[in-house]
């Protein structure tokens, strides 16, 4: 079976349109072949700077905390502006943890928009949530009508030979950072 993570829920309505007969579910589509599922966007954000620096939340900035350079940096659940995860957000991603782990998942395919960021958005689900390894490739869809779907659900790449698109999205999203 095939798990298809697409970025956002208007891509997996296309990819399932491409796909043909599919059965909703809470949070994902499937029939005998494919599971697609999707994020809402960014789920995850790089973690705050006091996570890094060891303050606490409202603590007073000084020289001392900068410049601050993660040796690693961290991603988390997206927070709102009440620096809670969204409920929306946390359900989400725990179907696509489930589906992620399944037994019969044995292939994930990124289907995040074709560039740098959507390249990221998806690999951020696979790697907190994958618990063993599994094929991982990527859907290439510049344009979504239901016929380019289809011609690139079999035209499928390993995902690594997308790795230079993906570390530019996060040297991108480091820099913003």
């Amino acid at each position: 079976m095939k798990l298809i993570i697409a970025e956002k829920p208007s891509l997996a309505r296309n990819i399932v349109a491409g796909i043909g007969r599919m059965d909703k579910k809470d949070g994902y589509f499937i029939n005998d072949e494919y599971i697609v599922s999707w994020a809402f966007g960014h789920l995850f954000s790089l973690a705050d700077i006091e996570s890094y620096s060891g303050m606490a939340s409202g603590s007073a900035w000084t020289l001392d905390n900068l410049p601050c350079f993660p040796e690693k940096f961290r991603f988390e659940l997206k927070k709102g502006s009440n620096k809670r995860v969204d409920p929306g957000v946390k359900k989400q991603f725990g179907i696509i943890e489930a589906l992620v782990n399944r037994d019969d998942v044995d292939t994930i395919v990124n289907a995040g928009d074709a560039d740098r960021e959507g390249e990221i958005i998806v690999r951020l689900c696979i790697s907190n949530s994958l618990k063993t390894e599994k094929r991982l490739l990527r859907l290439w869809l510049p344009d979504q009508t239901p016929e380019t779907v289809r011609g690139a659900l079999s035209d499928m790449k390993d995902e690594s030979a997308y790795d230079n698109l993906a570390e530019e999205g996060f040297a991108r999203t480091y820099i913003d950072w």
